[in-house]
């Protein structure tokens, strides 16, 4: 049997080298050929016609392009004329390429000749190796079909021979099978219906001895398969029964509930728990009652607010995924349902009235948090206005000596009074900028969008902090421009940038040293 198969084999391997042959010398080489040289003939058409775009051109330019791209397809042409040499078969074929080889290296050098003509020179030789392409593929579409006549004969062939092949060997199968039906199938077929019955589960199924023979070996190892089988059959059985007991023990030591109903409605598991979050239920949560009605019953413990938390005595095994609910007498559960593949559903009921009344706390706190605030801002306000009121009668009055309104004042007292305006100045809007941090906490701040001079609000500045660094033995000097430096921004809190700078400057310098802006 193995040297029929053997047989068989080598010959099928045989025909399929020779089925790969004719494939390559029908269908692939000469196939390409022709799809290679009908590829050059279109890469010398793009050609001949990129050649008369150039006599047509009209600048430099567009003729260099043209000739860029001439060259492209002429390197693409040399390609596929490679390939097509390559493929081809016949002497004829060869022949008609190295012909059109030459006539296209003539049409090239004749191309850059600056003296040829298309019409006189190029069009003639163009029409050659056009009528060169044809001749080509006439010959290679002979030659194909010539050798598909041959090949078509040859299959023919291998068909018979084939087929005479698989007629001796069915028979010899045949007969062979006859042969070893009667001393191994069917001892063998006797060992697969008892092993079909221990795969049913019936692993006390006896197992007759056989033989010293192969089917005898065969019978023996599965006796010794199936005292396996059954050992580890008890094995897992154990252990089985040793998870679901730690299952049940963590279930029944678990802070929180656990319920688990099937389907049908119909409770599972309920470990003691869920009794103690529910003592008045305890008969209605055993295994085997039925979920809906429990749930029902449960509506008479749970708090008046609950329904405000989406809690509803109907909604039975529609539960939400998550859920939390208040009970009558104070305590807070989390209830968590879980869908099960099968149809029921997991339960997980824990009590988390501790992080409620923490969370309690925080909302209360909070709230005073809010109050003090508010109370906060209340001041700044009140403060403000009182701290404001003597403030502008400090700076009316510094403006009235200023304007010497009542009367002319020695120079330096005027400068005196405008410093104190200045000053008054700054102050109040420092007094504004309290009352923006209240505004700023609320979240209503605004700022003013003003042109400015930059220039001044410098100059202002230095003049506030000169006599600031002249008691720190500092000197601070301002160089600005003559011209205005125009910017947008808010006037007060631009000159507060600017003293804040200046402070920080006076407050990092040692005496006698020197502060330029």
């Amino acid at each position: 049997m193995v040297l029929l198969i053997a047989a068989l084999g080598g010959y099928g391997l045989y025909v399929l080298q020779a089925a790969g042959g004719f494939v390559v010398e029908v269908y692939d080489r000469p196939l390409m050929a022709i799809n290679y040289g009908r590829a050059a003939s279109l890469d010398f058409a793009e050609m001949d016609k990129e050649v008369m775009r150039r006599e047509a051109a009209g600048t430099d330019r567009e003729r260099a392009a043209i000739d860029a791209k001439i060259d492209h397809l002429g390197k693409l042409f040399n390609e596929d004329l490679a390939v097509a040499a390559a493929r081809s078969l016949h002497d004829d074929e060869q022949g008609a390429l190295g012909q059109i080889h030459d006539l296209v290296a003539r049409w090239n050098e004749l191309r850059r000749e600056p003296w040829a003509v298309y019409s006189r020179d190029l069009g003639p030789l163009a029409a050659k190796i056009v009528e060169r392409f044809d001749v080509l593929a006439e010959l290679a579409t002979g030659h194909s079909f010539v050798q598909r006549r041959r090949v078509v004969s040859d299959v023919e062939f291998f068909q018979y021979t084939s087929a005479g092949a698989l007629l001796l060997a069915l028979l010899l199968a045949a007969g062979i099978t006859l042969v070893l039906g009667r001393r191994i199938i069917r001892p063998l077929r006797e060992a697969a219906t008892i092993a079909d019955r221990i795969a049913a589960g019936e692993l006390q199924a006896p197992i007759p001895s056989g033989g010293q023979d192969e089917t005898g070996m065969l019978l023996r190892s599965m006796t010794v398969m199936q005292q396996n089988i059954r050992e580890m059959v008890e094995r897992e059985q154990a252990q089985r029964r040793s998870a679901q007991n730690r299952l049940a023990e963590a279930l029944e030591n678990s802070r929180e509930a656990v319920v688990l109903v099937d389907a049908e409605d119909r409770i599972v598991i309920a470990n003691s728990q869920l009794a103690n979050f529910f003592p008045q239920l305890a008969p209605q949560l055993q295994s085997g009652m039925r979920f809906t009605e429990a749930f029902r019953q449960a509506a008479e413990l749970v708090g008046p607010a609950a329904s405000d938390h989406g809690w509803d005595a109907s909604a039975g095994p529609y539960l939400p995924l998550e859920r939390e609910l208040p009970l009558a007498d104070g305590r807070w559960l989390r209830i968590s349902r879980s869908p099960l593949r099968d149809g029921g559903f997991f339960l997980l009921i824990s009590d988390f009235s501790d992080v409620k009344e923490r969370e309690e706390r925080l909302t209360d706190a909070r709230r005073a948090a809010e109050a003090a605030s508010e109370a906060k801002g209340t001041f700044l306000a009140n403060m403000s206005h009182e701290l404001r009121t003597p403030l502008n009668a400090i700076i009316g009055f510094s403006e009235v000596m200023a304007g010497e309104v009542l009367g002319e004042l020695n120079p330096s007292y005027v400068q005196y009074a405008k410093d104190i305006r200045q000053s008054g100045g700054h102050l109040l809007d420092i007094i504004s900028s309290v009352l923006d941090l209240s505004k700023s906490e609320a979240g209503k701040l605004k700022l003013s969008d003003q042109l400015l001079d930059l220039n001044e609000i410098i100059g202002a500045s230095v003049t506030m902090m000169r006599d600031q660094c002249a008691r720190a033995k500092q000197t601070l000097f301002a160089v600005v421009p003559p011209e205005p430096i125009a910017v947008r921004g808010d006037a007060a809190k631009l000159r507060q940038v600017v003293l804040n700078l200046l402070s920080n400057s006076a407050k990092f310098t040692d005496a006698g040293g020197t502060i330029t802006v």
